[in-house]
């Protein structure tokens, strides 16, 4: 700075650049008001494809920022223009769109109209599968190939839930019988499917379909058992249940009414559904319906984030998962939470109570004025000095870690406006079983009883190691790869390919120490039982 005039000429350039950066983020916002999904994007990703609008196939990489499983259009090339003819997920399924769409113009508004066109076709395919379900009520296996896994699922709890419905108001226990019974000879049925020679895609659709509907099995028999003879007993409307009304899909809860949200899911795998997880939704819907947001609190891999995401993949909702850390400011928050309001998505933070206090107490602001304009109907209202519309689909949830180093306590004007449940210890029994049914073994109660006492004891006998994980994440990775060696070896019984799952999945990263205990544990879990030796060595 002891050259002349050199200070001057540096604050002067400070303060272009400062003006250059102000008009770039009024610029990115307008493009954000028009497609409120590009909220989710880091200007960088923003501008990368504001710079590509001319030429859509570069923008396909950036589709799975904006969507929850568009991986990519099929575009073809006319002699004017450019359009779009169907869509494909990460894991391979391809839906043909109700209309064509032209990829021209400013590229939010294509953007705008694929978001318009998705919603429309899975409309229109969940309204023909379900008709097509009705034919095919006792050859629901043939039905499965015909349809997008996403519409075989909502549309069989469609179908369910209206059986269910006529079942209870017979008023005796007959209805709800043969229905158990169908319920059962139909999972029979899947289970065989799922050990026969499958697609990849076809195997995908199979094990979430079969996750859901097990669940199904599960309610009738605990309303079976408490006698319930009437469709407005509590235990039957604190279920989630799916009805066709005024050409519409709807989602009931008890008090609380969503219309379902047609969002592209693809085939992404559907949680397990365990009583504390029918617990979670109830007071997750709950919270939507007095427009207010979700707490789901409790340990590490206990599902908390993974129930948020399932709720949303029921009600076909947009659910982005944010992780939040000290770097968060208000900006960037109060840009999320725009574009949550505009878009009508879910937004699950993560470990919340890691933000500082200080971007807290003005976040907490942010939300309420969402709330409050929810709670008063509003279409448009005023959120951080802008007039931005109001979609009433759009909901905040939270998930907390308590009690670690490095987390702040929520001032109490936050804590009002999220309803709390405590995710303590999951029911990784019903878990394993559900999973291993899934994978297509027999026997899954004894099986699953054993592998969970299996990793309960390798939690309380071995060391405690910094890499030792016996928890639930560690659990179900097992039980897939346990799966994936079923199907390669299938003449193979069912303990040994688990044993040798088990095996390959932890022996290598087990102590010295701890090798004999846990093979002492598993020959006295799996007495009789040895180990065939798989070579190993062509990689």
């Amino acid at each position: 700075t002891h050259y002349e005039g050199l200070l001057e000429l540096l604050n002067e350039m400070n303060t272009i650049l400062e003006a250059i950066q102000r008009s770039l983020d009024m610029y990115l916002e307008t493009k954000r008001q028009c497609f409120p999904r590009f909220s989710f994007l880091s200007n960088d990703d923003l501008l990368e494809i504001l710079g590509q609008s001319k030429n859509p196939e570069a923008v396909q990489p950036h589709l799975k920022k904006c969507f929850d499983n568009i991986k990519s259009l099929d575009i073809s090339k006319m002699k004017d223009h450019v359009e779009g003819t169907h869509m494909n997920s990460a894991d391979g399924e391809k839906v043909e769109f109700k209309n064509i769409i032209r990829l021209e113009g400013v590229i939010e508004g294509w953007l705008c109209s694929l978001e318009a066109m998705m919603q429309a076709t899975l409309k229109d395919v969940l309204r023909a599968c379900k008709l097509d379900l009705k034919k095919y009520l006792t050859k629901r296996d043939k039905w499965i190939g015909n349809w997008p896994g996403q519409m075989l699922i909502t549309s069989s709890q469609i179908q369910w839930t209206s059986d269910c419905e006529k079942a209870l108001d017979r008023g005796d226990k007959k209805g709800l019988k043969s229905m158990r019974k169908k319920q059962v000879a139909m999972l029979d049925k899947f289970s065989e499917a799922i050990r026969g020679n499958l697609t990849k895609l076809q195997r995908l659709k199979l094990v979430a379909l079969v996750t859901i509907e097990v669940h199904s099995r599960d309610i009738i028999e605990k309303m079976l058992k408490s006698g319930i003879t009437s469709h407005n007993a509590f235990e039957w409307q604190s279920q989630l249940r799916l009805y066709w009304e005024e050409d519409d899909c709807v989602i009931r809860q008890v008090l609380a009414h969503f219309s379902y949200g047609y969002e592209y899911l693809g085939n992404s795998g559907r949680l397990v559904i365990t009583p504390l997880t029918d617990r979670c939704y109830m007071t997750l819907t709950t919270a939507l319906h007095l427009h207010r947001g979700g707490s789901p609190k409790g340990p590490a891999g206990t599902g908390k984030t993974e129930t948020v995401k399932d709720l949303g993949k029921s009600l076909g909702m947009y659910v982005i998962v944010i992780n939040c850390s000290e770097g968060l400011d208000y900006k960037s928050m109060g840009r999320m939470f725009s574009g949550l309001a505009q878009s009508g998505a879910w937004g699950c933070f993560d470990e919340f109570n890691r933000i500082n206090i200080e971007v807290l107490s003005v976040v907490a602001q942010q939300i309420m004025s969402i709330f409050q304009a929810m709670s008063n109907g509003a279409k448009r209202f005023v959120f951080e000095g802008r007039e931005i519309k109001l979609n009433h689909s759009c909901g905040i949830f939270i998930t907390m870690n308590p009690g670690y180093a490095g987390r702040t306590e929520l001032p109490d004007n936050l804590k009002s406006m999220f309803r709390p449940i405590a995710m303590i210890v999951p029911d990784s029994t019903m878990i394993s079983e559900i999973i291993l049914f899934g994978e297509g073994f027999s026997q899954t109660k004894a099986l699953a009883r054993k592998v969970n006492t299996l990793y309960s004891l390798a939690v309380q006998q071995l060391s405690k190691q910094d890499h030792y994980d016996f928890g639930l994440r560690a659990l179900v990775s097992v039980l897939k790869y346990g799966g994936r060696k079923k199907r390669l070896n299938p003449d193979m019984p069912d303990e040994e390919v688990l044993l040798l799952a088990m095996k390959d999945m932890n022996l290598a990263k087990l102590t010295a120490a701890d090798l004999p205990l846990f093979n002492g544990v598993t020959s006295d879990l799996f007495p009789g039982v040895d180990v065939p030796h798989l070579d190993y060595s062509i990689m």
